[in-house]
């Protein structure tokens, strides 16, 4: 999900180098290692209840966010908008009974769905309003001592420092392939079952700052630390590998997650009339409407082609169980 009003670029000079650490530290207080969240799925007039386990002794700042959101209930009467892999896409377009019947039911134009309930702007709101802790900044300051001096440090290098002004409304990844990052023990594998953080992949080659803990200043790729609110539901093989994607959440029992995929597949399997297509729509959306970090003008307007169910797979809602 794309953040329309960008107020903020990149400027002034980077951090060189970069910083293995492990992930399992924290910038947030921890309440409990792994907080419980209830996801209430609808399909087709049935409830699916799948409890999921949050590791945030491993990915703090990606259940920290998760949890925000949840608290906020901007994950509340939501659709999966992209069935189509064993990655169920969701957290970016509220559901509305009546306009998805009636986009759904006339092919592409459900594109013009997508456009009309995105919840982006609900987002950005969300962040502009401090209800999200960021974790990712455009640029930092300098420390300074009492006469105005920049700080250095015993390599020489300048001291930086946060600046809140400088803060961008995405997330900051936590997977390998970002900044080396190192699950000491335990991390989790993208598998049957698990909750990964999405993000659409990016050209660019624009630095950012993100603070993995709250001692630490890395500089990093914007295009590895650019998520929002969209997150996968896994329920089957998987091409968002761990590595690159943010493995944050496990279901408690994985058999609640596959009785509703195979509710789902046994729906499509009974196709009628022309097949398949009676039951499904595929759609081309713009996922990013103005992309202000990238240098890349492929960036600035991303389509990404949907494939969603007519009988929608609807999120009724996420609640936090346990802190």
């Amino acid at each position: 999900m794309a953040i329309s009003k960008i107020k903020r670029f990149i400027t002034g000079s980077l951090l060189a180098g970069v910083v293995a650490f492990s992930a399992a530290a924290s910038a947030c207080t921890i309440e409990t290692s792994h907080p419980k969240a209830r996801i209430t799925f609808e399909f087709n007039n049935k409830e699916y209840v799948v409890d999921y386990t949050l590791y945030r002794n491993m990915y703090p700042q990606t259940v920290r966010h998760f949890i925000e959101l949840s608290r906020e209930g901007f994950y509340d009467n939501m659709v999966v908008h992209d069935y189509g892999t064993g990655d169920w896409l969701t957290g970016a377009y509220s559901y509305n009974a009546e306009q998805y019947a009636q986009y759904s039911s006339g092919g592409d134009t459900m594109s013009g769905y997508f456009t009309d309930n995105s919840k982006e702007s609900v987002y950005y709101s969300l962040f502009e309003n401090g209800k999200l802790t960021p974790s990712v900044y455009s640029n930092t300051d300098y420390k300074t001592d009492k006469n105005g001096n920049i700080v250095r440090d015993d390599d020489n290098n300048p001291v930086r420092v946060i600046n809140s002004e400088y803060a961008l409304p995405v997330l900051m990844g936590e997977y390998h392939n970002n900044i080396n990052q190192v699950i000491t023990s335990g991390a989790l594998s993208a598998e049957v079952g698990s909750l990964k953080m999405f993000y659409y992949k990016k050209e660019t080659t624009q630095k950012v700052f993100v603070t993995p803990t709250s001692d630490q200043i890395i500089q990093a790729d914007y295009k590895s630390n650019c998520a929002t609110s969209v997150f996968s539901v896994q329920v089957g093989s998987s091409s968002y590998s761990s590595t690159e994607y943010c493995v944050f959440a496990q279901a408690d029992d994985v058999d609640d997650v596959t009785e509703l995929a195979e509710a789902v597949n046994t729906y499509l399997e009974e196709a009628y009339g022309t097949g398949l297509s009676d039951k499904t729509v595929t759609t081309t959306v713009y996922v990013d409407s103005i992309e202000g970090f990238s240098k890349e003008d492929s960036d600035k307007n991303i389509e990404r082609t949907f494939k969603a169910v007519k009988t929608p797979i609807i999120i009724k809602s996420v609640k936090i169980t346990k802190n």
